[in-house]
């Protein structure tokens, strides 16, 4: 989502029934009970991404509950699609993960909120009946990360996994990520295919992989995530706490009053102008964004 893209008015939807995306039938059946026990009605559901797409654009639901790993797709990008061609559909999606990348991913494809799946049928119903009342609905299970990301431990994430590449390395890995043999990557890096082939091996033993195919899975997941984590590892520090300061604008709980639709959009830029910054190492248009805007 361009920080240009207008938001649809606010207003209650709750008698348009909710839709509900997921690949796995018992979770949707499980969504569906819930929402029923508590008198909201289920306008579809679909476990394919393309299906839901076609689906919601015809059904117009008041809600659109988007799991955001699919086997044909990503919430997120079903979202930045209805948005495209539907706008006045409103989206959240579902996750298991916690961290701010699933956030930054929700803000720019125009969801309403981010649901996590450990959150209890109680909190995900009041998350739920906020995004039908016009209300940002972000699940609490996200602030932690937020609020400490540096305390988080645990195994390395696909692309700091990468920074342990030489540039060399990080250029074969490329080249096994699109799936071309040592003697194709070599012509790009224009070096001798016995180099490459010292390079990919290098790279498999960096990864702890044995396989080029397991390999170019990794890689190809770790460059589609690095553009919205890498602004951890900024040599910035102001611009990386304006991207934190830009998704806490963009995630917090408002008040009896739903956010206007130049709220969202000023939210939205901030952060989108934050990350921009980052990109370009603090200079051009975005560097402006290291004073608060007023409002």
């Amino acid at each position: 989502m361009t920080p240009d893209l207008e938001f649809h008015p606010q207003l209650p939807l709750t008698g348009r029934g909710v839709y509900l995306l997921d690949d796995h039938e018992v979770v949707r059946r499980g969504l569906r009970q819930m929402l029923e026990s508590d008198g909201l009605s289920v306008a579809g559901e679909s476990g394919s991404a393309r299906e839901a797409f076609r689906q919601i654009c015809a059904v117009r639901p008041g809600l659109a509950i988007l799991d955001e790993d699919l086997r044909d797709g990503s919430g997120a990008g079903v979202c930045r699609a209805i948005a495209a061609v539907n706008p006045g559909v409103r989206c959240v999606l579902m996750t298991g993960e916690n961290d701010e990348a699933v956030l930054i991913d929700s803000v720019l494809a125009g969801a309403w909120g981010c649901l996590s799946k450990q959150d209890d049928n109680s909190e995900l119903l009041r998350l739920i009946r906020r995004a039908l009342a016009g209300h940002t609905a972000y699940s609490g299970r996200f602030r932690p990360a937020l609020a400490a990301p540096s305390a988080r431990r645990g195994p390395q994430r696909p692309d700091e996994l990468l920074l342990t590449l030489t540039r060399q390395e990080r250029n074969a890995a490329i080249g096994l990520a699109k799936g071309l043999t040592n003697r194709q990557i070599s012509q790009e890096m224009f070096v001798a295919e016995k180099t490459v082939k010292n390079l990919t091996s290098s790279v498999l033993r960096k990864l702890g992989m044995a396989r080029r195919a397991e390999a170019a899975v990794f890689i190809t997941k770790a460059l589609n995530t690095t553009e919205n984590r890498s602004y951890r590892s900024s040599p910035f520090p102001d611009l990386t706490a304006e991207v934190m300061a830009g998704l806490l604008d963009c995630i917090r709980e408002s008040g009896t009053t739903p956010p206007t639709d130049e709220e969202r959009a000023r939210d939205v830029r901030r952060l989108t102008d934050a990350l921009t910054a980052i990109r370009t190492g603090g200079i051009g248009p975005g560097a402006r964004v290291l004073s608060r805007p007023a409002g």
